[in-house]
């Protein structure tokens, strides 16, 4: 697989996630009473379906952003962007330390350029992704394995009698199969554990009231395949590892299934119920123990401003605007449908490439000597002109071709990240 490949994913999943990102922190604050958190949640489904999904759908009009400068037709247009923009802006450092006479920084960055033409920076990158990748998902598989051991080290027991009768006839009541539920020692909160064969932990010190408050908001987890969705968070953060909006994400994307979980629990409640379910969130929260984003388990434990927000929403019994949020699941979903569109059609593509290879000729005439194509110039402004900033007034900066330039051991190259050959190929 080429390294463009993945440059065209990694760059287009993280621009178009990030700006979800960004515009559901606000959503989140202003208006999560009019439009529920089953909304939010639907929000932060598609933004981990836009980071994990490695779809590009055809949109002639993202043609309009290919720059001329991006010759090889397997990086799309948004990346073939980002590329000549770092392209540009290594240029300009390298011509403002060739200026400077700063000739360890100088050589560094013409180093840097010299290994984004030939791609082995790419694949450098590809590496430390991949390497980062592989870290995350093993320290995920470490504490997911280590919490699991210790839960099965406190387990005591199943549920029995009448609080077995009571979780039966709560699975019924919501429509739930019953999944196993254990006694667990020591425990701080009670938690939805696993995936394929999911159970409940329960804490020995739980009160018999408070234990049925317990198991219905983890029913209700069950109900919201939160256990699943736990999976598609550690997939998001262990992909895009080295985005922190991700980890953002994740950790507000679980605060809101939590209050998701929390309406479906006191729905039918009156007010004396919820006044006591508030009550058992406070309790948890004491505890100051809860699994973290990497666990693969729910959690009722949540503290500062986090809980005040659950127990305000838990006392408010106000449904969310319903024309509201049918807007924003429509809206939402034509943006990610948007957010995929990132391919050109077949002839556009094809008219792209032979532009830029029109212009590499025009730059780089076969007349040419091999040195004179080699010359440095600037991908935004100078392409055409066959120079780089840094010659200008300064005529000993770029001597004739075969000569070697001003600076003691400094070798006339290209002073850019790549300088297009009259093939109009490029690797990345």
């Amino acid at each position: 697989m080429r390294s463009a490949v993945i440059f065209n994913f990694l760059i287009e999943a993280n621009i178009m996630a990030s700006i979800a990102i960004v515009l559901m922190i606000p959503l989140r604050k202003c208006f999560r009473e009019q439009l529920g958190n089953g909304a939010l949640c639907f929000g932060w489904l598609l933004v981990a379906l836009r980071l994990v999904l490695p779809l590009s759908l055809v949109n002639p009009l993202i043609h309009e952003i290919r720059s001329p400068y991006a010759a090889d037709e397997a990086i799309r247009p948004i990346a073939g962007q980002i590329k000549v923009r770092v392209t540009d802006a290594v240029s300009d450092l390298s011509n403002a330390f060739w200026r400077a006479e700063n000739r360890e920084a100088y050589n560094l960055t013409r180093s840097l350029s010299d290994r984004m033409y030939n791609a082995s920076l790419s694949r450098t990158l590809v590496k430390i992704w991949l390497a980062g990748m592989v870290l995350a998902a093993a320290w995920f598989l470490f504490v997911n394995i280590r919490f699991r051991l210790r839960l099965r080290t406190g387990r005591i027991e199943p549920i029995s009698g009448d609080l077995l009768d009571r979780y039966r006839a709560i699975c019924s009541e919501r429509g739930v199969r019953p999944v196993p539920v254990y006694y667990t020692d020591p425990l701080p909160s009670a938690c939805l554990v696993g995936v394929f064969r999911p159970y409940i932990a329960l804490p020995l010190s739980a009160s018999p009231q408070d234990a049925v408050h317990v198991l219905t908001h983890e029913v209700c987890h069950l109900k919201n395949r939160d256990h699943l969705w736990n999976v598609l968070r550690l997939i998001c953060c262990a992909v895009h590892w080295f985005n922190p909006l991700v980890w953002l994400a994740a950790s507000m994307s679980r605060t809101d299934s939590e209050l998701r979980c929390d309406g479906r629990v006191t729905q039918p409640m009156d007010e004396a119920q919820r006044r006591a379910y508030a009550g058992v969130l406070v309790l948890a929260a004491a505890r100051r123990n809860a699994p973290g984003v990497g666990v693969l388990a729910t959690g009722m434990t949540m503290t500062g401003k986090r809980l005040k927000t659950r127990v305000t929403a838990v006392m408010q019994k106000k449904p969310p605007l319903r024309w509201l949020t049918v807007a924003f699941v429509v809206l939402s979903s034509i943006c990610l449908f948007g957010a995929f569109a990132t391919s050109e059609t077949k002839e556009q593509l094809e008219m792209g490439v032979g532009l830029t290879n029109a212009i590499s000729r025009m730059t780089f005439p076969e007349t040419e000597s091999s040195a004179m194509k080699s010359k440095p110039f600037s991908m935004r402004g100078n392409f055409l002109r066959g120079y780089s900033p840094g010659s200008r007034g300064n005529p000993s900066a770029f001597p004739a071709p075969g000569k070697t330039a001003g600076k003691p051991g400094s070798v006339l190259r290209t002073n850019l990240l790549f300088s297009l050959p009259s093939s109009g190929t490029m690797g990345w």
